[in-house]
């Protein structure tokens, strides 16, 4: 049932942040909802699980909205392993350590992007790029993690709760 809710959530993401979320910008910067969704996860499970749902939803959005398969993937799937790694063992319902690593993740993604996609095309302003594009989309993504990562936190105690029926423990 998990895998079922992290692809249908994959796919809520997606179609929201294609949709609705286009519409919804600050100063011409739309969030990235699906690296927010990917760092809940990394900060609700562990890295593994973080890695696999950056795996599919980078795969899904380079398949529908990239014109090349790889760089979402990649950069995806590094950022689910990393923000799970980092955050082990934490106190989930402490919600300023998971804003704080969105607010990393999404500096770390977006630069890892402008190197991969926009400064190998030869366009080299970057400080036009951090200042326009990449601080505004951090905070913008911070903010909605206060949102996003309540609503996985819910869901996460709710699979929590009827999968430990299901675990043999001594």
């Amino acid at each position: 049932m998990r895998y079922f809710l992290y692809f249908l959530s994959i796919i809520i993401n997606l179609v929201l942040q294609s949709t609705v979320f286009e519409h919804i910008t600050l100063a011409g910067i739309k969030p990235n909802l699906i690296l927010v969704a990917i760092v809940s996860v990394a900060c609700l499970r562990d890295e593994t699980e973080g890695a696999a749902y950056g795996f599919f939803a980078g795969f899904l959005q380079d398949s529908f909205f990239s014109v090349y398969i790889g760089s979402y993937v990649f950069l995806y799937t590094f950022i689910g392993y990393f923000c799970g790694l980092l955050l082990k063992s934490f106190y989930r319902e402490n919600f300023i350590l998971p804003m704080g690593i969105a607010a990393a993740a999404t500096f770390i993604f977006n630069f890892a992007y402008y190197i991969i996609n926009v400064l190998l095309r030869g366009y080299t302003n970057v400080m036009y790029f951090i200042g326009r594009i990449m601080l505004p989309e951090t905070v913008y993504n911070a903010l909605l993690m206060l949102i996003v990562y309540n609503i996985y936190l819910y869901i996460n105690k709710y699979l929590e709760e009827t999968e430990k029926y299901k675990r043999k423990v001594f």
